[in-house]
């Protein structure tokens, strides 16, 4: 009899166990498919929202390049310098969330470096501040500037700390 109520608790043990395997699988199923399509409408707004932003900041170039090619080139002296840049920089800056910070980099050719080098007043170097070796070509910054950071003011009241 202790056998026969032994085999019988196994059994139970055992049948319960499937029972709740299959219950788990029959609702793991629909919830994982559910969770997967979740996720690949998330992925698929942030693409839009990745390819909206890239937009943006190509516009940004764009609009960049014009400023750059209206007041700097044959300007002499040019009408753009590093403070109207800076004020540019920062009353756009809400144009590019994603960027941290703008430069804009001439590009000027190896026969043009001597006399670029004269007008600007200074010689182009490399990343180490070392004079830049002889190249095909160069794109020395004309302009930057660094990203502009929030003032404590603006964060207390986004309600930052």
């Amino acid at each position: 009899m202790v056998k026969l109520s032994t085999v019988a608790v196994v059994a139970w043990v055992l049948a319960s166990a499937a029972l709740w395997a299959g219950l788990h699988w029959r609702f793991r199923r629909p919830a994982l498919h559910k969770a997967e399509e979740a996720l690949v409408c998330i992925c698929e707004e942030r693409a839009r929202m990745l390819q909206d932003q890239f937009a943006v900041s190509v516009n940004h170039v764009h609009a960049l390049a014009i400023l750059v090619v209206t007041f700097h080139y044959d300007k002499h002296p040019p009408a753009l310098d590093q403070d109207t840049f800076a004020v540019y920089v920062a009353r756009t800056s809400f144009e590019r969330p994603l960027l941290s910070g703008v430069a804009y980099a001439q590009r000027v050719v190896h026969a043009d470096r001597e006399s670029f080098e004269r007008q600007q007043g200074w010689i182009i170097k490399t990343m180490k501040h070392e004079p830049s070796p002889a190249q095909d070509e160069y794109a020395p910054v004309i302009y930057s500037q660094p990203p502009r950071r929030p003032s404590p003011t603006s964060r207390k009241r986004r309600g930052e700390s």
